[in-house]
């Protein structure tokens, strides 16, 4: 045995019945080893709050949001840097003290050890954890429900993922519901990829170690020392089941490889694409449950949301909130990742199916007779929305496509290529805004004839009291990805030119200029000037804010701004694009403009000196965004604009169509 300690490590998520039988018999089978429990936020994180009074000796960590198992799994093995880690699913049960999986993590060059697993519903061999190395095929003919056939099979039993007999060396990885990792590894090879949300850890960590030089070993003892039901948190949920194959088929594309909208991975995902469609199994199950979506639709329009990737950013969070949005309202809808998944993944409704292909498979299904796509305007979500138009001549559904632009205009040239600018000529409808934002992205190019405003939304949230009332020091805070063009130093200087010291800032976010930036902070600022990096979400940030600035020149529509607007924080931010609207020309909000030092440093000045108004406008910017900018105002903007594309009433809809521009 290794001298280092073994700390177990569980993410929860759902079931705390589940978690609770987990830690029971890791109490049993190995009651001197720590216990580390990271709960994703989840319908059953209350009862597993209840649960851990019961379990005072175990180190719980409750986090405000789902950052996925992955990265809460990362979280974990930094709370116990000094130990080797035993990943515990929380439907995982230990019978044994797994003796042998610990004596072989403690040999040389051992990354990680799974002992075999008993599924007690005997559709699992014990050493089915083990899979070989991954590939097109083997993933295919795994999707195709062949590989336990084939397995067996004489002479083919090297095109299934399975082994026939229990390996003792794995060549391609192992399962994670009860894996032991040596810390050595871990520390030389680095954490897993938080690329991924959950599934695909364990296919891209093992083999990197195996790359490495280090060694991947399935063992037992006299029988199987784990007791598995595959899927237990999901129980009883149609959608987290849905959502988890939906994510598993993602975790294989991008662990096969996708790089550029290439590789192994895009292979994989265009032949699973062919299964759903001539597997007569799995096309039995697309037609019932189109049939169940159209009927549950009832006659609202199919909505295909593109996004690149769900990483941090207000795009993004814009996509998933119009995807929740419309789900909500009876609409099918389908979310298309066209590069990778991010945290959002974790605020998708489960109802939302979500789907990652390349942009060049534009294969994606959604139900009803007419189906609108609705992204950005990037080389790839035009390219798949043109291409996904296209092939409803082949299905027989009426499709439309109407991008949504966001983007900032640039009033000195046009913002669009002129291909790309030739492609949204060809669109259906073109969503802006707003009506000043249609006027920006058209001053020196022409866009579609067909144009219609949809601001963008947010859930209601409650107010903050204005609490710089009195003489302390008002705390200006920047929240933003942090580069050059968002102005932080321009605002910093602005702070200094007021000649005054009752103020601090605080930025949050990161970016690549942020090293950089944090530099060039004046020195005799820096005990006011505090740069914090990223935050898990805007009320971390607001609930150490006063007033929101917002100094940048080039922006479409701030989604930080209604962010802290619906909470009644005040908020100053230069004029551009659709800002002037949002803050409703000064009553809601200061505009500064134009974006400069001087001008910047005037109105901070007007601001510290009147407090009573900045509570004011914070009172006004909360009642207009709770009036314009909720992400139910925003879905009623797009049914009202899918009326007029489809030139007919949408069921539930808000009445009325959406006004031509």
């Amino acid at each position: 045995m290794s001298g280092r300690e073994l700390a177990v490590l569980i993410v929860s998520y759902r079931r705390a019945d589940l978690l609770d039988r987990a830690l029971r018999s890791v109490e049993k089978h190995l009651p001197d080893s720590p216990v580390h429990v990271w709960d994703n936020a989840s319908s059953g994180s209350d009862e597993v709050r209840a649960l851990a009074t019961s379990w005072p000796r175990v180190r719980w960590t409750f986090s405000e949001s789902n950052l996925g198992y992955i990265a809460a799994m990362n979280r974990l093995a930094a709370q116990c840097p000094e130990a080797d880690m035993l990943h515990l699913n929380p439907d995982a049960e230990l019978i044994g003290p797994l003796t042998a999986a610990r004596a072989a993590l403690a040999q040389p060059r051992v990354a990680a050890v799974s002992p075999t697993v008993l599924d007690p519903e005997g559709r699992e061999r014990p050493w089915d954890v083990a899979h070989r190395e991954q590939s097109v095929l083997r993933n295919l003919l795994n999707a195709a429900g062949y590989a336990k056939q084939l397995r067996d099979h004489p002479r083919l039993a090297g095109l299934s993922d399975l082994y026939p007999s229990a390996p003792h060396d794995v060549d391609g990885y192992m399962a994670g519901c009860c894996l032991l990792i040596s810390r050595d590894a871990w520390t030389a090879l680095g954490p897993f990829d938080e690329r991924f949300f959950v599934y695909g850890e364990d296919a891209t960590w093992q083999p990197a170690a195996r790359r490495a030089g280090w060694t991947l070993k399935l063992v037992d003892d006299d029988g199987p020392q784990v007791r598995h039901t595959a899927a237990g948190t999901q129980t009883g949920d149609p959608g987290a089941s849905q959502r988890g194959v939906d994510l598993l088929r993602a975790a294989q594309v991008m662990a096969l490889g996708n790089t550029g909208n290439r590789g192994p991975g895009t292979v994989f995902s265009l032949g699973a694409a062919v299964l759903d469609r001539v597997q007569r199994s799995k096309r039995t199950d697309r037609r019932r449950r189109r049939e169940a979506q159209t009927e549950q639709a009832a006659g609202r329009p199919g909505v295909v949301v593109t996004t690149n990737q769900l990483t941090l950013g207000g795009a993004e969070r814009q996509r998933v909130l119009l995807a929740n949005a419309l789900v909500d309202r009876g609409h099918p809808v389908t979310l298309v990742c066209l590069q990778g998944l991010g945290l959002y993944t974790a605020e998708l409704d489960p109802r939302v199916r979500l789907a990652f292909v390349p942009w060049w498979q534009p294969t994606v299904e959604v139900a009803g007779e007419d189906a609108v796509v609705v992204g950005g305007v990037t080389n790839t979500e035009v390219a798949f929305a043109r291409a996904w138009r296209a092939l409803g001549r082949v299905t027989g559904q009426r499709r439309r496509w109407m991008p949504a632009t966001h983007d900032p205009a640039r009033l000195d040239r046009p913002t669009y290529s002129g291909a790309v600018a030739s492609l949204l000529r060809s669109a259906d409808a073109l969503l802006v805004l707003s009506a000043q934002h249609h006027v920006d992205l058209t001053r020196h190019q022409a866009l579609t004839d067909v144009v219609m405003a949809a601001p963008n939304g947010i859930p209601a949230a409650a107010a903050r009291p204005f609490r710089a009332t009195g003489t302390g020091p008002v705390r200006f805070a920047m929240l933003s990805r942090i580069v050059e063009y968002k102005n932080p130093l321009l605002l910093i200087d602005a702070l200094v030119a007021t000649g005054r010291d009752d103020w601090t800032l605080d930025i949050f976010g990161d970016g690549p200029d942020k090293a950089r930036l944090e530099a060039r902070t004046p020195d005799a600022v820096r005990d006011r000037v505090r740069w914090h990096g990223q935050v898990s979400g805007p009320d971390a940030a607001f609930a150490e804010t006063d007033v929101l600035c917002v100094p940048s020149d080039f922006e479409a529509f701030p989604l930080v701004m209604v962010e802290a607007m619906t909470r009644g924080v005040p908020v100053m931010a230069s004029a551009s694009g659709t800002v002037p609207e949002m803050l409703d020309h000064g009553v809601a909000g200061v505009v500064v403009s134009p974006a400069t030092v001087e001008t910047w440093a005037a109105a901070l000045t007007a601001a510290l000196v009147d407090r009573d108004r900045l509570a004011a406008l914070g009172a006004a910017g909360r009642e207009r965004a709770l009036a314009h900018y909720t992400d139910a105002a925003m879905a009623d903007a797009y049914q009202r604009a899918l009326a007029r594309l489809f030139d007919r009433p949408i069921p539930g809809a808000p009445d009325g169509r959406a006004e031509m521009l």
